[in-house]
Parts: C-alpha cells; sequence; structure tokens
C-alpha cells in the first residue's frame, strides 16, 4: 500500500510539472500575439512548437524533377511537362477527356472515340486498342523521371457506391541511384463496375524502368504489361428505359440503372499487350582549348562540346485481342463463321529496330536547328483464325517487313521562332512507296506584356491500310481486301493571345481512299416491338476525296474572381455518311477561382457538355471497334447537354476534388442521353479524386 502511494505521488507531481511546462510556454507564445493567431506567419493556427535544437541539422529534401519519352525516331529524350496542373484536375479521370469531346460507351475506360475529326489518331495496324487510348500506354509513350529525390506520386479516384461504381488507382515510383542513374515503377488499376448491367472494366497496367546518363554513353530500359477486360451489354433492349422511364410499365414502376434490360449477357473483350524499349546513345564530342595570361603566368582552360548523338532503340511488343462469347441473342449477328467453340482471337507480335544520327542545335555556329536522320527496320506477325475446307480451322499467320529511312529537322531553343520537319519513307517491304511528310512552326512575340503565338502546320501521308483493315477472321466478322493506298493532305493554322484568353485553330484536310469500317447487316423486331441492329461488319474503302473542315475557338472571360471557360468546335464533313460528324461541339466551365487562407486554391463551379445531333458510329462487341450505322436502322444521337457541378482544390501541392457528374440526370423534359447508338451516359453521380505526391 505504502509503494502505490509513493507512486501516485511522484505520478501527480510530474504531471503537475508537465502542465506548467505547457502553460507556461502558452503564456509565452500568447504574449507575443494575444489571440494566437499571427497572420502570414503563423497560417492562422496557434504556433506552440519548442524552440529548435541547435545541435539537430534540418534535411531540406528537394523537390525537383523532370519526365521524358524517348523519341523512336531520333532515339533522343524529350522533355514533357509533368502533370501537376490544378485547373480542370476534376476531369482528369473522365472517359470523355477534359472537354468531353470523346463518345463512350458510359462506364469509365470503355471504348472511346474522339468526335472531333482531326483529335483522332491514324488506326495502326493492331485496331483493336485504339478505342482504349483513355487507358493504354504505347512504348514511345513510357515517362522516364529523373528526381533529385526518391518520391511517390499517387492518384485515386472513385465514382459511385460500391455495388455498382467505379475506381481507379494510379501512381509512380522514382528514384536515382546517382546523377546519372535511376529507377522507376509506374502502376495502372482500374475497375468499373458499371451503374448499367454488364458493362463493368477492369484494367492493369505495370511497367518497370530503369537509365544510365554517363557523359558519353546513355541507356534507358523500360518493359510494360497491359490487361484489359471489358463486358459487352450490346446496348440497351429499348430506349424508352431511358428517355421516357414513365412510359414502361405503364408508369408504374421505376427503374434503376442496373434493372434496366441490355441486349446482350456473358460477352467479353479482353486485351493483353506486352512492350519493351532499350535504347543507347552515345555523344559525339570535341575539346576545345583556350590560352589566357595575367600577369606572367599564362593559363590554359579547356572545355568539352558536345556535337551530336548516334543512337540505337530497338522496340519489341506482343499484342493481343480475344472475343470471348457465352451467349448471343438471336439476330443480333447476321452470320456465324467459326464453331461455337472456337478461339477468337487476334495477335500481332513486332520488332522495330532504328539507328540514327543526329547534330544538336547550338553545337556549332552554323547549327542553328537539330538534325537527325535515321533509318528503321520493322518486323510484324500477325495471326487469326482460318478454315480449310474438309481439315477444321487452325490459326494461320502473316508476316511482313519495311525497311524506312527518314529526317527530322527541329529549331527548339530561342524565345520567338521555332519550328520542326519530318520525312519518313518506305524504301523496301510490304509497305513500298509509303511516305509522310509533315512541318509546323510557331512565332512568339509579347503584346503588351504577355504572349501571343501564331503557328502553321501541315502535313501529307501515302500509306497502306492497317492490316486488320485489309483482312480479318473470327467467329461473327469475317473480310479480305486489297486496298489502295490513303493518300492524306492537312494543314492549318493557329492564333493565341495570353492577354485575351484566345485561342483559334483551323483545320483542312483532303482524304482520299478512306478506309473504314460499316455494318453490312440489316435490322429486326425484338420481343418489345424495337428495332434493333443486326451486325455484319466488313472493311471497305470509299473511292474518290473526301473534305473535311474543323474551326476551334477557346475563349476565356474573367471578371475578379469570375472565370467562364469555352471550347467550341464546329465542324463540316464532305460526306456525312462516309464520316459523319456532329456540327457543333461545345464544353462551356463557369466557375469561381480564388485562395482560401493564402494556402487553399479552390475552384468551385459547373461545366457543361452539348454536341449537335448526327448520325453517330456504332459499336460492334465482334470487333470491338466503332463503325458506320447500317441504312436499316439509323439511330441519331445529341442535342442532350450534360451537367456536372463540382469543387476542385490544391493545398501544399496536394489536388483533390469533389464533383456530381450529370446532376440533370431525369430533371429535364429532354432525357435522350445516349452518346453512343444505344449506348445512354452514366446516370447521376458523386465523384473524388485525389492526387498526392510523397518526397523522402
Amino acid at each position: 500500500m505504502t509503494i502505490r502511494i509513493q507512486f501516485t505521488k511522484t505520478f501527480i507531481a510530474m504531471a503537475a510539472a508537465l502542465l506548467l511546462t505547457v502553460h507556461a510556454g502558452a503564456q509565452s507564445t500568447l504574449s507575443q500575439n494575444q489571440d494566437g493567431f499571427n497572420g502570414e506567419t503563423m497560417d492562422g493556427f496557434m504556433n506552440m512548437d519548442p524552440d529548435k535544437d541547435s545541435t539537430v541539422i534540418e534535411r531540406t529534401v528537394s523537390k525537383d524533377y523532370y519526365q521524358f519519352v524517348i523519341n523512336t525516331n531520333t532515339g533522343l529524350p524529350d522533355v514533357v511537362q509533368p502533370d501537376t496542373v490544378h485547373h480542370s484536375f476534376h476531369n482528369a479521370h473522365l472517359t470523355e477527356g477534359y472537354f468531353g469531346t470523346y463518345s463512350h460507351l458510359g462506364n469509365m475506360g470503355s471504348p472511346r472515340l474522339s468526335r472531333l475529326y482531326f483529335e483522332r489518331e491514324q488506326p495502326k495496324d493492331f485496331i483493336f486498342d485504339a478505342p482504349y487510348d483513355f487507358w493504354i500506354k504505347d512504348a514511345p509513350d513510357f515517362l522516364f523521371t529523373d528526381a533529385k529525390s526518391p518520391h511517390v506520386s499517387i492518384d485515386y479516384y472513385k465514382g459511385g457506391n460500391k455495388r455498382t461504381g467505379e475506381e481507379r488507382i494510379k501512381g509512380y515510383f522514382a528514384a536515382n541511384f546517382s546523377r546519372k542513374s535511376g529507377i522507376g515503377f509506374d502502376m495502372d488499376y482500374q475497375l468499373g463496375r458499371g451503374r448499367y448491367t454488364n458493362q463493368s472494366t477492369s484494367m492493369f497496367d505495370a511497367r518497370v524502368y530503369t537509365y544510365y546518363r554517363g557523359d558519353i554513353y546513355q541507356m534507358y530500359v523500360s518493359a510494360n504489361r497491359d490487361n484489359i477486360k471489358v463486358a459487352e451489354n450490346g446496348g440497351i433492349q429499348d430506349p424508352r428505359y431511358v428517355r421516357t422511364p414513365e412510359a414502361m410499365a405503364e408508369g408504374r414502376k421505376q427503374y434503376a440503372p442496373e434493372d434496366i434490360p441490355f441486349r446482350m449477357y456473358f460477352n467479353w473483350n479482353n486485351l493483353k499487350r506486352t512492350q519493351g524499349i532499350f535504347n543507347q546513345e552515345l555523344s559525339i564530342h570535341k575539346t576545345t582549348h583556350r590560352t589566357d595570361s595575367i600577369g606572367d603566368t599564362v593559363y590554359t582552360f579547356s572545355r568539352v562540346v558536345e556535337l551530336g548523338k548516334a543512337a540505337h532503340t530497338l522496340e519489341v511488343g506482343q499484342l493481343q485481342r480475344r472475343y470471348i462469347y457465352y451467349m448471343i441473342p438471336d439476330g443480333f449477328y447476321g452470320k456465324r463463321f467459326l464453331k461455337n467453340d472456337s478461339i477468337d482471337v487476334m495477335k500481332n507480335f513486332y520488332v522495330t529496330n532504328t539507328v540514327s544520327l543526329s547534330l544538336l542545335e547550338g553545337a556549332t555556329k552554323w547549327s542553328f536547328a537539330g538534325l537527325s536522320a535515321f533509318a528503321r527496320y520493322e518486323f510484324r506477325n500477325f495471326a487469326m483464325p482460318d478454315t480449310i475446307t474438309g481439315q477444321g480451322e487452325y490459326m494461320r499467320r502473316y508476316s511482313e517487313g519495311d525497311f524506312s529511312v527518314g529526317a527530322h529537322l527541329e529549331k527548339a531553343q530561342g524565345d520567338n521562332l521555332t519550328f520542326s520537319g519530318d520525312i519518313e519513307t518506305v524504301l523496301l517491304g510490304a509497305s513500298l512507296g509509303d511516305i509522310s511528310l509533315s512541318g509546323e512552326m510557331e512565332l512568339k512575340y509579347p503584346v503588351f506584356g504577355r504572349d501571343a503565338s501564331i503557328g502553321a502546320f501541315a502535313d501529307m501521308s501515302t500509306k497502306e491500310a492497317p492490316f486488320y483493315y485489309g483482312s480479318m477472321h473470327s467467329t461473327y466478322a469475317w473480310w479480305d481486301g486489297d486496298f489502295k493506298k490513303v493518300f492524306r493532305t492537312h494543314f492549318g493554322g493557329y492564333i493565341d493571345l495570353d492577354m485575351t484568353g484566345t485561342r483559334f485553330q483551323l483545320d483542312v484536310e483532303n482524304v482520299a481512299n478512306y478506309v473504314y469500317l460499316k455494318n453490312n447487316g440489316g435490322a429486326y423486331v425484338n420481343a418489345d416491338g424495337v428495332t434493333q441492329p443486326t451486325y455484319s461488319i466488313t472493311a471497305a474503302q470509299h473511292n474518290g476525296s473526301i473534305q473535311i473542315l474543323s474551326a476551334t475557338l477557346q475563349q476565356n472571360f474573367k471578371l475578379g474572381p469570375l472565370h467562364w471557360d469555352n471550347h467550341i468546335t464546329y465542324q463540316l464533313s464532305g460526306d456525312k455518311k462516309i464520316i459523319p460528324l456532329p456540327d457543333m461541339n461545345i464544353f462551356s466551365d463557369l466557375y469561381f477561382k480564388f485562395v482560401y487562407y493564402k494556402r487553399l486554391h479552390m475552384e468551385v463551379g459547373a461545366n457543361a457538355l452539348y454536341f449537335t445531333r448526327y448520325a453517330a458510329p456504332g459499336y460492334c462487341p465482334a470487333v470491338g471497334s466503332f463503325h458506320l450505322q447500317n441504312d436499316a436502322c439509323v439511330q441519331q444521337v445529341g442535342g442532350y447537354p450534360l451537367l456536372s457541378g463540382y469543387v476542385n482544390c490544391m493545398l501544399r501541392g496536394v489536388r483533390f476534388y469533389v464533383m456530381y457528374y450529370h446532376f440533370n440526370d431525369g430533371l429535364m423534359s429532354n432525357r435522350d442521353s445516349f452518346i453512343v447508338p444505344g449506348y445512354p451516359a452514366n446516370p447521376g453521380m458523386v465523384n473524388f479524386g485525389l492526387s498526392w505526391t510523397f518526397y523522402d
């Protein structure tokens, strides 16, 4: 008992001493500022930190880093701007893009196609991964990070609830062994459970890289693995479930999105991609000597001048797409070409070797621009199902190769005039005669102390059609074509005025022998009495020329904290049956922008997306691509405003937002929210996003 009483007294004494010490420290602090707040120096919080120990040395962590990609033509690294912008961060995870220019099937990560013609990439041989450009990364697009301090960047996004919502987490780790070498790891995982039935998407990407950047020799290595699995529902069974839900079941039932019936179940598209890139460079330099004397002493100074680089780039890839089907509704596809248990798979393996020699800009007094020459050999192998009469099915392989040469000219230094130009032609191989030329220039000049730019660009190409446009064999799509080369001529220009927040761009293109996918199937009436398309997809070529005109105006207004940003595009297609485009695509963003208590940067507002009605391309699960609709069942989409409200914040470099996506869902008389024929936009839901970078 004595020991317990003595321990209690000792504990009370220690606690009292501690309280007196804290009270004295608080009085000392309050004596400097009676209310405990001291504006800028105290950030609005009571400063009760103890005095710093003079024996402790604080370590400053550098947050400096930059990112670059490897140019596969020149073999040289090109610096890119890191993604740290606060403005419009709330749109970063939307499949429709920052300005809402992409049409997609509704769910996050679902196949998409830009409504703006000049925003579309030219198709490649493996056409099946193009609809997933929101997520996939080709080997030349891989970002290397050179960081002075190890750091980890994490992005997290969540929309909707646990049962039908969507989530995405991505990030990277970057660290340097020394000033010359570093390693990194990237990861991107996306899961869209789907607000509508059988609409889920699952995507995983992982990449590792390392590099060495010596004074004479440099080396970059990167490898990645992608896995994409997308459920296919074939589109809605009856559009009235979205357009006039009160008309269904005589208005006695309100349909939840997951209860709306769709046309197809137990069907998936699966893409697997493995890629790697190896680049090595050898610096070409000379040493200059200069002598100088101070009094009787003579000094000799030496300086190493890098004149150019010789580079070699090896790129390897294995791409595979598989269509998995278990239940096909009657009338959905026009014809079956393979058996039920067939492996419906397409493969593409490629190896590309490129060697280049570059003269660096500014290396000598004559090198006013950088000049590179390169030679490339690309080997390609394709595989897909085929049949032999009476002998069943087998995987048929096709092999081809091309040898091409080209050059690149670029002036990137200087405050006013910059320009670049490229030329490449195939001298030997399957694509003999292919040629591409492109060039662009930009002139910057300050106007009333603000930047003003004027630029022009042009490109011309003659190319073979992509391999899988020329030939494709599968269970529900089968074609072989002998197409002429596609000839394109594209030119345009822009003016950018920072003073007025104005950017205007004009694009004009003429395309001859255009190759596209179309639906030759008819139509049928389902059990609900709705006319639906039957899919019989094939590739076709337009014999003639088509002209496309596009004018885009970006106009931003500002009045104090009130901002109004607008992105308006007008398009004109010379043949709307072959290249259908909406006449107008409008994205408008109205928001207040301010800083709360000198640290919290905020944007509070709402944006609106609208495009005019047009016969948009449809989507077919059997080929996993977009195509022209058939004449027997043409559905138009558009004319519907999609509105979203948001609060977008940044605090000490951490970006985060809360958004209510599609808040006008069901609130208007116009409920025709279809973006792709048969596929409505996601209903309204709350989205949250976060981006945080940690430095060691």
